[in-house]
């Protein structure tokens, strides 16, 4: 059959045994390179048509290439190395090289009246002796897209063809919202990157956005002018009262120092008192500030005024210990009276004596989460406080950014799984009408492989429901981990994208291996070579697997380093500036 269009696209030849599924061609010289796209025309005549054959184009990956000289034996190289003779000043043969290239079948379509992208199953192989070529960047563009071609309202431009940049990449930004996307590589491979670009594809088509920020990798969206008015940052503040007794010792134990059986004993109904200290309305909580500041001798509870947080229940504490060690009945029934009635506050016997040094307990470990808030408002920048209502974040044409910077790895999971898990319920029960996608950075963190406190546990079991229901109630998850092997691997098994790029670390190579059916094993053998930037992605985002180049987003994230000796010599001239 004769190739369409100039004889220079011919690349090789198939030699021995083809297949149905893979094929081997010799090649040209440094016609062609892994992972690229070539296409061999073929005739079949089908048993129940003989008179009929169709005429087919067969495409296939380059999986790997082979480069052998049989007139230049083993045994010479080690003669010339031996004896530091150069091959050209000998009379061996170099000239006769021969390359082989073993090839995976993709599929096949008709040549008369071209598919629109899609393939169909090879059933029979190709003929030996058959000639291989190099197809138009046209009809690679339009097979690597397939029926996504006439769906372009879901169509993500997010990449070029690693070895043709003339060919775009898009993607089914349908198979990402509905059916999880996992974004996997090293530190520095260009996985933020990656990220960004996509979420700045599905920002123009208005798709609600929660993003799960540790780093301040994606502080940058807001000032893309073509996202202006579509993000909001936001800080978040560790909800103590919105969590169980048992967390918040956990909390505290971590941060400060250990609680005694007595003092853990009697904190759950501490707690529930400080908690009921805050209701009333705004006269009343002003009332209480003003007694709890003068009984206290604090002035900073009436100029700042009462907050639930843990600064809250150490002042509580301290009154209940403080007017039962004077025997101060007034003060105990106004503390009770404060607290809707809860007799937790009323100490008696030796409690005030085995109760005395928690509040410093607590208060040492509000002062560090105090500081873990500030840290966080920084990072975001100019953002809003985390809404108590959590389904505020997911707005039509809104990338909500949740910057959890500052925060310890448990505690982010704890204000993770508490935000997640709000939404998706909420999309349950049908009090929230639109559909999202949450985005998890350094999803390891929050969905790891082994849960070693509660907090990890909890959001582990929150992640996990999201990924096996997320599709029938319109909930979408984007992981995105550097170290892909401390995921938790029944989370990242119901991701039916992958977008994986360079990973040098035999265990997580493994892994993804393991996990990722759609990547075969000589694509998983090129993922510690890839350049920065360079991916394989695969699943159903794509036709089928391909090695792409990411295109750049237009945000930058706040860890996206200046040349660190730039830097200094900058900041040496600005202070050495008259």
């Amino acid at each position: 059959m004769d190739i369409p269009g100039r004889p220079d696209r011919l690349v090789g030849t198939l030699v021995g045994e083809s297949t149905s599924r893979e094929f081997r061609l010799a090649v040209t010289h440094e016609a062609i390179r892994e992972q690229d796209l070539i296409a061999v025309d073929v005739v079949i005549r089908r048993p129940d048509a003989a008179d009929s054959p169709e005429c087919l184009r067969i495409w296939a990956k380059v999986a790997r290439i082979e480069r052998i000289n049989p007139l230049f034996p083993v045994e010479a190289g080690h003669e010339l190395a031996a004896t530091q003779t150069h091959a050209l000043d000998t009379v061996l043969s170099l000239s006769r090289e021969m390359v082989t290239a073993v090839c995976h079948v993709l599929g096949a379509e008709p040549i008369a009246g071209t598919s629109a992208g899609k393939l169909d199953q090879v059933r029979y192989p190709a003929k030996p002796a058959t000639s291989a070529y190099r197809p138009e960047s046209a009809d690679i563009q339009r097979i690597v897209l397939g029926d996504l071609e006439q769906k372009q309202g879901r169509a993500l431009d997010i990449a070029r063809l690693s070895n043709r940049p003339d060919v775009d990449v898009q993607v089914d930004g349908h198979a990402i919202v509905t059916r999880h996307l996992a974004i996997l590589a090293m530190t520095g491979a260009g996985k933020s990157w990656t990220a960004r670009r996509i979420i700045e594809e599905l920002a123009a088509k208005h798709y609600p956005i929660v993003i799960f920020d540790p780093h301040g990798d994606y502080t940058g969206l807001a000032d893309v002018p073509a996202l202006a008015g579509k993000v909001r940052r936001y800080h978040a503040q560790f909800p103590v009262f919105d969590l169980d007794a048992d967390t918040v010792v956990a909390v505290v134990e971590s941060l400060g120092r250990k609680l005694s059986d007595t003092q853990r004993d009697r904190f759950g109904p501490l707690f529930a008192a400080a908690d009921r200290f805050m209701e009333g309305h705004r006269d009343q909580l002003d009332e209480r500030a003003r007694w709890l500041s003068d009984y206290l001798g604090n002035v900073g509870i009436a100029r700042f005024g009462l907050k639930r947080n843990l600064f809250l229940l150490a002042d509580v504490v301290e009154a209940a210990v403080k007017s039962a060690r004077g025997k101060d009945s007034v003060s105990q029934d106004r503390l009770v009276e404060f607290a809707g009635g809860s007799q937790a506050l009323k100490l008696s016997g030796n409690e005030p004596q085995w109760l005395q040094g928690m509040p410093g307990k607590i208060r040492a470990a509000a002062k560090q989460i105090h500081h873990m808030e500030r840290i966080s408002r920084e990072v975001a920048g100019a953002s809003d406080p985390l809404p108590l209502d959590h389904t505020q974040l997911v707005v039509y044409d809104r990338i909500s950014v949740v910057a959890l910077a500052g925060y310890q790895p448990n505690m982010q999971a704890t204000l993770c799984s508490m935000v997640a898990d709000s939404i998706f319920s909420a999309r349950v029960d049908q009090s929230l009408a639109l559909r999202v996608l949450m985005v998890f950075e350094e999803a390891h963190n929050f969905v790891p492989a082994r849960a070693e406190t509660e907090a990890e546990t909890r959001s582990v079991t929150t992640i996990r429901k999201i990924a096996q229901e997320g599709r029938k109630f319109g909930v979408g998850l984007v992981l995105v981990s550097q170290r892909p092997s401390r995921l938790d691997e029944t989370t990242l098994s119901q991701c039916n994208s992958y977008i994986v790029m360079r990973m040098v670390n035999p265990a997580d190579q493994s892994y993804v291996r393991r996990v990722i059916e759609s990547l075969g094993e000589e694509d998983a053998r090129m993922l510690p070579d890839l350049d920065v930037g360079e991916a394989l992605i695969s699943g159903q985002l794509t036709n089928f697997p391909v090695l792409v180049r990411i295109k750049e987003p237009e945000s930058k994230g706040e860890r996206e380093e200046e040349d660190a000796f730039v830097e200094l010599e900058n900041a040496h001239r600005q202070r050495s500036a008259p």
